[in-house]
């Protein structure tokens, strides 16, 4: 079953970007799709809970030396693959922890994320993703709104139903949004393109995601009640306990996710 949309005068909302320049000749597309309405909560962490994760080539990459985790909730939306229309599955939510590594290949830096887990509604969509990226997929059942509060206030709700709790991380967004100074937080969280997957000790996984720079809109209105222990592992119960150290908001955009490739390590 598809996760419930509610969109109150839908008319009223900004429309998607679209891809600010053209996909460029490096491996082929895998996955093209529209993420929206992207939802970021953003943790401050000690370096050495997420150094065993690190995956071989890469180190762990930190803001004005400080190293983050963050939930991102959003939605999928016209998902297609090699494509083709994901037929029974185009559109729906995702739920993410992650974190920020940094990693040089081909003679260049590049700016990653790692996926702690990743929860999906789907079981197809989880076992082919783990699959093809060896990434850490869960399927739980979700649902997620968006509500027009008034003519400039929307209201963005995403809820992951587990056996014992229901996780909810909902914001309230004034504005779409501008584009973020480079030495920001916003920036810095949002403008990663790379992804990277620990097949096992000795294989890495590195893939593209390309899409334009998003407009950031900060957000103070918020709700997170999450069983981090339930849902991402015991090893993250301590984010139920504190505050994350921002939230934003951004409209989103087209995507594209390239093929992977393991690195020589």
């Amino acid at each position: 079953m598809e996760p419930e949309i509610r969109a109150v005068f839908p008319h009223q909302l900004n429309p998607i970007n679209s891809l600010s320049k053209p996909i460029t000749n490096r491996k082929p597309v895998f996955l093209r799709a529209k993420w929206n309405h992207l939802l970021f909560a953003n943790y401050e962490v000690d370096s050495a809970v997420l150094g065993p994760l690190t995956p071989g080539g890469t180190t762990l990459d930190s803001w004005n030396g400080i190293t983050f985790i963050s939930l991102v909730a959003f939605r999928f939306s016209e998902t297609s693959l090699l494509g083709i229309p994901a037929l029974g599955w185009r559109n729906f939510d995702e739920v993410n922890l992650r974190f920020y590594v940094k990693c040089l290949t081909d003679g260049k830096p590049k700016n990653g994320v790692v996926f702690i887990k990743e929860i999906v509604p789907s079981w197809v969509i989880s076992k082919t993703a783990n699959l093809l990226y060896g990434e850490n997929y869960k399927n739980k059942k979700m649902n997620s709104s968006i509500e027009l509060l008034s003519n400039s206030i929307r209201k963005i709700r995403y809820e992951i139903r587990d056996s014992n709790s229901s996780n909810i991380f909902s914001a309230s967004v004034e504005d779409s949004g501008k584009i973020p100074s480079q030495d920001s937080l916003g920036n810095y969280i949002t403008e990663h393109y790379w992804g990277y997957a620990a097949r096992n000790t000795k294989s890495t996984v590195e893939y593209e995601v390309e899409h334009p720079q998003w407009n950031v809109t900060e957000v103070s209105d918020y709700l997170i009640t999450f069983n981090f222990e339930e849902v991402y592992g015991e090893e993250y119960s301590f984010l139920s306990e504190i505050k994350p150290q921002s939230v934003f908001y951004c409209e989103g955009s087209e995507i594209a996710v390239r093929m992977g490739r393991r690195l020589k390590l």
